[in-house]
């Protein structure tokens, strides 16, 4: 059935376009897709009526949901909740549509799933990162720049992050227009990291990757600028919130890899506080590469609490040997607790980890100070909260 749902959402997106020939912009990349494509979305807004990838659908059924703005049915499995989403789409088909760019997060899960988003035809492809991903579907790093710059095989111009995607991969690159951008494009409008208000460095690349964009389709700096200072974190994601005993708590929760908590990390020991404490939830999907990765994280910890199997086995024997202190948890509740325990006031703590069987948003949740801002986690609807409860049952 999702093979058919598929088929018949991609006919009437395509339809859909034809009718309406917005500008495309598709946005690809190991880490920071979803960050970069609402920076790139709220950056164009300043000159351009856009519309953007709902949360993070970036896939074959959730490419096209976003091209009609419709969220998932409740029930995935219902077929009748699908045929009149599909009814619905059908209307809007023949309805000449508001916008005139469509900024689209795609992604991919093994190797020739990218090729796959060619019906979009973009005329701006955007590459964030080329990093350990899914590394149980590729064989190696270089398997990932090749599904990754895949998307330059039917793009118009294509734009990659130079600090990210090493040169070495650029030879997978088969487009004549290529450019590329760095956190050197904010100081070009007249920024600061210090003017932005999203924090670490890899959120600010995906400023950077906005106004690169922004630049490639005419707009005036005094434009780009405006729309960079709106760019806003978003949920799990280096958000800030405030914490318990008055400290401040970075989420990142949302995923996690090993070039984002790494720069999650150098974002924390950057800062000056009385107290800085790492939850490092396990970082999935990484296959044979996953010790490796998680003990590379353990070299860069000071107070540490892994979450996980090879965040405990393999990130905390490294932290431990460094001689950092390391409690490890086997759930966000338990790590909660731990940092509670531990947690002085006015510290400062960072919280990362994969979704599947960790789940460290919920051990923010029961650090935050007030529970109005449960709003601003990840993962929280009815759906994700009964697969918390099936992972770790009941919260006592």
């Amino acid at each position: 059935m999702r093979r058919l749902i598929a088929q018949i959402l991609r006919w009437q997106a395509k339809r859909v376009i034809l009718k309406n020939k917005p500008t495309i912009v598709v946005v690809a990349g190991s880490v920071g897709k979803t960050s970069t494509t609402q920076a790139i979305a709220t950056v164009l807004s300043e000159r351009f009526r856009i519309r953007q990838t709902i949360a993070n659908y970036n896939t074959d059924i959730g490419v096209p949901c976003s091209i009609f703005a419709r969220k998932f049915p409740d029930s995935l499995k219902n077929p009748l909740s699908w045929i009149k989403l599909i009814l619905k789409n059908e209307v809007e088909v023949h309805k000449k549509q508001s916008y005139s760019v469509l900024i689209l997060e795609i992604g991919t899960d093994k190797p020739g799933e990218i090729e796959e988003f060619s019906w979009l035809a973009p005329d701006i492809a955007v590459v964030t990162a080329v990093a350990p991903e899914h590394m149980e579907s590729f064989e190696d790093i270089d398997a990932v720049a090749r599904e990754e710059l895949s998307v330059s095989e039917y793009s118009k111009k294509i734009i990659v992050n130079k600090m990210t995607v090493d040169k070495i991969y650029l030879k997978y690159v088969n487009s004549e227009e290529l450019y590329n951008y760095s956190r050197a494009d904010i100081k070009r409008v007249n920024l600061k990291a210090e003017d932005l208000n999203v924090f670490g460095e890899h959120s600010i690349d995906g400023v950077a990757a906005s106004l690169a964009v922004g630049k490639v389709l005419g707009m005036d700096i005094n434009s780009l600028r405006q729309g960079a200072k709106k760019v806003l974190p978003q949920p799990g994601r280096m958000s800030i919130l405030s914490g318990i005993k008055g400290s401040k708590l970075i989420d990142d929760t949302y995923n996690a890899s090993p070039d984002a908590v790494i720069a999650a990390l150098d974002y924390l020991y950057s800062i000056q506080h009385v107290q800085r404490i790492a939850l490092l939830g396990n970082m999935n999907e990484l296959g044979s590469f996953s010790a490796r990765a998680h003990r590379q994280i353990g070299e860069y910890c000071d107070l540490v609490v892994t979450l996980g199997e090879d965040a405990n086995k393999y990130t905390a024997n490294v932290a431990k040997k460094r001689g950092c202190p390391v409690a490890e948890a086997t759930s966000p509740y338990q790590a909660a607790d731990i940092i509670k325990r531990q947690l002085q006031e006015g510290g400062c703590v960072l919280l990362e980890g994969s979704q599947n069987g960790v789940f460290a948003e919920e051990a923010v949740k029961l650090l935050l100070d007030s529970k109005d801002d449960e709003k601003k986690l990840v993962r929280q609807s009815a759906r994700w909260l009964s697969i918390k409860l099936k992972n770790f049952g009941k919260q006592e």
